[in-house]
């Protein structure tokens, strides 16, 4: 009989074993948020930048991210200094134009104006390819917002502010989940890795 059982509680304790290794833990993957944040009703949050290298790699895999972790993600834009409000105006313009989720195409191309800058580009062409950016896909361009619109892109990043200031984002990308923990993107080795935290997190 012991020599029947004993590789069977062996094989249980391996189990249990790998079952602990992969369980996310507070202060590893995650932390969790000293004041929550109750202004948005958003499952899973990815703070980030257009002017972040890292965010337009994240941005080319997130709905991979979405796919495993079977969840929506809310983006928002940090506005940490005045480049930063710029470049969240231009990512709220298309947002406020379509439903919170811009096109990854129309994404791309805004990363692409905001990191890759022609150098000796004049102010006045600058603004004329951002309207062309936006008007490739039937939308308005910050410039031609009416003022309701100019309203609604305030707003949000009032609220993009408060959500930052909340969880004490010094540094994107970066998860925000159930507005209650910080997902800690450095500390996972793998795609899968993350979307597992995330996931988790979102069943507690």
């Amino acid at each position: 009989m012991k020599k029947i059982l004993l590789p069977l509680f062996v094989s249980l304790l391996a189990l249990v074993g790998c079952n602990d290794a992969s369980t996310p833990k507070e202060g590893v993957q995650y932390t969790t948020i000293a004041t929550p944040i109750t202004s948005t009703t958003a499952p899973v949050m990815e703070v980030f930048s257009l002017a972040c290298g890292h965010c337009r790699n994240m941005e080319k895999i997130l709905p991979e991210i979405k796919k495993l972790a079977n969840t929506e993600v809310e983006q928002v834009h940090v506005t940490f200094n005045e480049s930063a409000q710029l470049a969240a105006y231009i990512f709220y313009t298309a947002a406020i134009q379509s439903n919170g989720h811009p096109k990854p195409e129309l994404m791309e191309q805004l990363f692409a104006y905001t990191q890759d800058k022609q150098e000796g580009a004049t102010e006045e062409a600058r603004k004329a390819q951002l309207i062309s950016i936006f008007n490739q896909y039937s939308l308005l361009s910050p410039y031609e917002l009416s003022e309701d619109q100019h309203k609604q892109v305030f707003e949000q990043m009032a609220k993009s502010e408060q959500i930052v200031a909340n969880a004490e984002i010094a540094s994107v990308p970066a998860f925000v989940v159930k507005g209650k923990y910080l997902v800690q993107s450095d500390a996972h080795e793998s795609l899968e890795d993350l979307a597992n935290t995330i996931k988790y997190l979102s069943q507690l």
